[in-house]
């Protein structure tokens, strides 16, 4: 016991005695030396230290999303597209325009362009200003016309500009190995062109029982060129001609004074248009005539009341007159089907369709050679064709055997004007035919 209490006095007695050293060092200091307001720089030296870190307010606006900054003395530019589906004020918005600047923008245009029948695809220059506003939009309305919209907020106005071009004529020959569409195509006609030679010729031709191995086609039609040479738009065929087992059937564009229609004449003045086409397809194989056959589905003799293509799907159907859609809708064994009233004598009906043509529904007005569809296999068949009926006062009629009624003959005045013309066209013909001959001699 008293050896625990020796030990404690002991260490009690150190402490005591560390505890006055330590008092009497620090009386012992000069005042010199004693730091004063320790606390108040410490605290100026953290708000020095915070100041610095933390970042500059700014009154500046934010910017729409979207546009890339610059310098306030440079505008903002973008080349925008519409894409599926979107308006021409959702690609404004999209591209990051101020709402109101987008809407006063669009409704500018009203009186060049009908925002509502913008195109996918479509391109749209922008410039905005520094503060993110539309300065300008510029956009080709078509080859020939390009629409500017120009100004401020709720000041926006639009202008159509003219876009100058230049015409040249092109002259190109070939020889018919299988379908005129192919031999037109290997000799480099572009597509719409070989779609409107067939259409012109089609009053006159059966494109399936009238051409041969060996035939031949010409054609002289106009392209546009832009007036940087980068732009390209297919014009007129201002004349074509094809030579069918020897006989040539040549046709010529021409406006007649009195109607101002511009129409296809032959050389002694008569419109190639009939009230009907012959065929309303291209290309296809006549697979069944009318008349009493035995039907493929149902297996016993029947009456078959109009003839059929066969085609593969999705050749397109062209209408064979003028006319109202009177039907466009499924129709049992006929499966997709539509019915065209061409005037009080005829009508004609389209069936088996794989779909309809652009905007085909009963009601709409449609023009000769206009897709009204496609072909296809539906409702009660055993392989892809057209079936195609005519009507003439009510009764069915056999399509290839019906004498179809020409179009105007010119006379007079206007069939010598209409020789003028044939003249300038021939000799536009031989100066072509004369250039590239001599091209060829100096190559």
């Amino acid at each position: 016991m008293y050896r625990n209490y020796k030990r404690i006095f002991y260490i009690g007695s150190f402490f005591i005695l560390s505890l006055i050293l330590g008092f009497s060092n620090l009386f012992s200091l000069p005042k010199e030396a004693i730091p004063k307001a320790t606390n108040k720089i410490t605290v100026e030296k953290i708000k020095t230290s915070l100041s610095i870190n933390l970042p500059k307010q700014s009154n500046k606006p934010t910017k729409s999303l979207g546009l890339v900054e610059k310098s306030n003395d440079q505008a903002f530019f973008k080349e925008i597209k519409i894409k599926y589906g979107q308006g021409l004020m959702d690609a404004l918005l999209d591209s990051g325009a101020y709402r109101v600047d987008a809407f006063n923008a669009v409704n500018s245009l009203k009186d060049h362009f009908d925002a509502r029948k913008i195109q996918v695809g479509q391109k749209i220059n922008l410039y905005y200003s520094s503060d993110g506003s539309i300065d300008r939009l510029e956009m080709q309305k078509d080859f020939d016309n390009l629409i500017i919209v120009q100004g401020k907020q709720k000041n926006y106005s639009s202008v159509n500009i003219s876009l100058p071009s230049q015409v040249i004529t092109r002259h190109v020959f070939g020889q018919i190995d299988d379908s005129l569409f192919l031999a037109a195509q290997r000799n480099g006609l572009p597509q719409i062109i070989i779609a409107n030679l067939i259409s012109i010729f089609s009053y006159d031709v059966d494109f399936q029982r009238e051409i041969r191995k060996g035939d031949q086609f010409e054609i002289v039609y106009e392209r546009k060129l832009s007036k940087d040479g980068r732009s390209v738009q297919e014009g007129n065929i201002l004349f074509a001609k094809l030579t069918l087992s020897g006989k040539e059937i040549s046709l010529f564009r021409h406006t007649p004074t009195e109607s101002g229609i511009v129409g296809y004449f032959h050389e002694d003045g008569q419109s190639s248009k009939r009230a009907l086409m012959k065929t309303p397809i291209e290309g296809a194989r006549l697979s069944s005539y009318y008349g009493n056959r035995k039907h493929p589905v149902l297996g016993y003799n029947r009456m078959h009341k109009g003839i059929d293509f066969s085609a593969p799907t999705g050749t397109p159907i062209m209408a064979a007159g003028d006319g109202v859609v009177e039907r466009a809708s499924w129709y049992g064994s006929f499966g997709n089907y539509v019915r065209i009233r061409h005037n009080g004598t005829y009508k004609t009906i389209y069936a088996h369709m794989s779909k309809y043509g652009p905007g085909i529904k009963k009601g709409v007005r449609v023009q000769q050679g206009q897709i009204i569809g496609y072909v296809g296999a539906t409702g009660r068949v055993t392989g892809r064709h057209l079936h195609y009926e005519v009507y003439m006062n009510g009764t069915q009629v056999n399509p290839l055997t019906l004498k179809i009624p020409s179009g105007i003959k010119l006379n007079g005045e206007e069939f010598q004007r209409f020789r003028a013309v044939i003249e300038n066209k021939n000799q536009i013909i031989m100066q072509i035919k004369s250039n590239i001959l001599l091209t060829r001699a100096l190559n």
